[in-house]
């Protein structure tokens, strides 16, 4: 049994308690969050003690593992802490705002001996994870291009609005976008040779980013991301995967993971089924990739095995790679990487 302290009651916070709560090997020990309505409330709905000061569960000897569910520009001041405290822990993405301070909470967490991942989701959602699969097979041939697409309404439901705040979040491209820029790290295995970035600003930071990517072997890919959106446009995410053999499409709104076989075939391939459902708030209620993605960290912890699908160091990758996004729609000019 490993027992667990969520830190952060807000829409992340409360997707991930929900999760644990169905876990028969985990316990949740503790909802820490300095608001105590938030704090009571959510433990209470997972049955769990409220804190609302994270130094008590630091302190916990019985906590072994903490769950940082806090604004982008809090994560390394309570990654820090939980590794110094000798507790595992995994961190929402992106894993920092700088690559400093991603760098420096990588060190302590190795120094200190503990086991940090950091939650690129979209690597354990279902219909990206069969993509990846299906690209490493070779099953269909050579991958070729991709496009992928994520929109969504403004998120005015963040505490304090911290999440149109550029100076806590880094605003679309560091807290949205960053989900399909990681993910393309993942699926070709390769950091891209050259990058090209065009974006709209709102609140100092970008609220709408399009990036060509050039990747080795000539893999060609595109990204959209924005969420200047109204509240009524309904959250999209989307794919279109060009391979030497078939097309694979995937959109969120209509459309389940087809593929089109050059020879004539049309093909929907089942994806790994999602036991749960919750609805916490936010731009999306289905757990999708947040259960496989905790499911797996805690099978790793449990073996004590390191995980593979994301490092510390492919975090830090991907946050390395957005820098250079928004540095290219800055300057209006193509980066050479």
């Amino acid at each position: 049994m490993i027992k667990v302290a969520v830190i952060g009651a807000g829409f992340m916070g409360s997707m991930h308690a929900e999760i644990y709560k169905h876990f028969p090997d985990i316990k949740i020990a503790g909802i820490v969050d300095s608001r105590g309505e938030k704090a009571k409330s959510l433990a209470e709905k997972v049955g769990s003690i409220p804190f609302y000061d994270a130094e008590q569960v630091f302190a916990r000897e019985d906590i072994t593992l903490i769950d940082v569910c806090l604004p982008t520009y809090l994560h390394k001041e309570f990654v820090l802490k939980a590794a110094e405290a000798g507790k595992d822990v995994i961190c929402e993405k992106p894993i920092a705002l700088t690559l400093e301070d991603a760098e420096e909470m990588i060190e302590v967490c190795e120094k200190r001996r503990v086991r940090f991942m950091v939650g690129h989701v979209i690597r354990f959602w279902p219909e990206y994870d069969w993509l990846k699969s299906i690209a490493d097979s070779g099953r269909i041939g050579k991958l070729l291009s991709i496009t992928c697409t994520r929109l969504s309404p403004t998120p005015v439901w963040g505490w304090d609005s911290w999440l149109t705040d550029t100076s806590r979040s880094g605003n679309c491209l560091f807290d949205l976008h960053i989900h399909d820029t990681d993910y393309l790290l993942y699926l070709v295995g390769k950091k891209p040779l050259k990058l090209y970035s065009t974006g709209l600003k709102s609140n100092g930071g970008y609220s709408h980013i399009f990036t060509n990517f050039t990747f080795p072997d000539g893999v060609q890919a595109s990204a959209e991301g924005g969420w200047d959106f109204p509240a009524n446009f309904p959250f999209y995410m989307a794919f279109t995967a060009t391979f030497e053999k078939a097309i694979v499409e995937f959109n969120s709104k209509n459309l389940p993971l087809t593929v089109y076989h050059r020879e004539g075939k049309v093909e929907h391939p089942p994806m790994k089924n999602v036991p749960i459902q919750a609805n916490a708030g936010g731009n999306i209620s289905d757990l999708g990739g947040y259960y496989f993605e905790l499911r797996y960290f805690f099978e790793h912890i449990l073996a004590n095995k390191p995980t593979a699908v994301i490092t510390p160091n492919d975090a830090r990758n991907s946050l390395e790679i957005i820098l250079k996004e928004q540095e290219s729609a800055d300057t209006g000019k193509e980066i050479i990487l």
